[in-house]
């Protein structure tokens, strides 16, 4: 498959996978009301899709399901999506320094982006006087997104097999092969 294609095929495919990941909240999968918070699946597809590959999910794309996910989740409109979103621009822009470090790296920057991501949700909610999660529902949303991690990066590896680039027997930037 040539490369062009490849990358609309490859961005197709995100957001079919954004779309389904936004709605599986949503399903009715217990029937007594639960207000505990889940896990931000969104959040560790996008992440881990972007460590991978980069220019198969562009902004816009990222943009537009975030909104559209705080918009169907109802959560206050455009706030997670703006901290989604600049969390995932700061990904895109160190991605080759998380690939080359390996897979803890990886997960230490995911959990490091997610607390920070929460911890300014918290405080920009307490600032405008808006109803937020305590502490203990902040904490059980980021340890539940962090255990989902794990397995949505082997969902993605061997399901949807989006791999990192191979950089093997190409030149660098000095012409050599390393």
């Amino acid at each position: 498959m040539s490369p062009l294609p490849k990358v609309f095929a490859y961005r197709a495919l995100y957001v079919i996978c954004g779309f389904l990941l936004i709605a599986a909240p949503l399903l009715p999968l217990q029937f007594s009301p639960d207000r505990a918070s889940g896990a931000e699946l969104f959040f560790a597809f996008t992440f881990i899709w972007v460590v991978r590959q980069p220019i198969t999910a562009p902004f816009l794309s990222v943009a537009v399901l975030a909104l559209i996910a705080d918009s169907v989740l109802m959560r206050p409109l455009g706030l997670w999506a703006f901290l989604l979103v600049v969390a995932i621009e700061i990904t895109r822009f160190s991605h080759k320094s998380v690939q080359e470090r390996g897979l803890l790296m990886e997960f230490s920057m995911f959990v490091a982006l997610l607390v920070a991501m929460t911890i300014i949700q918290s405080l920009l909610l307490w600032a405008s006087f808006s109803q937020g999660l305590d502490l203990a529902a902040n904490v059980q949303f980021v340890m539940l997104t962090a255990l989902v991690y794990p397995v949505m990066l082997l969902f993605i590896y061997y399901i949807l097999r989006v791999r990192k680039p191979d950089h093997s027997n190409r030149p660098d930037r000095l012409g050599k092969i390393v």
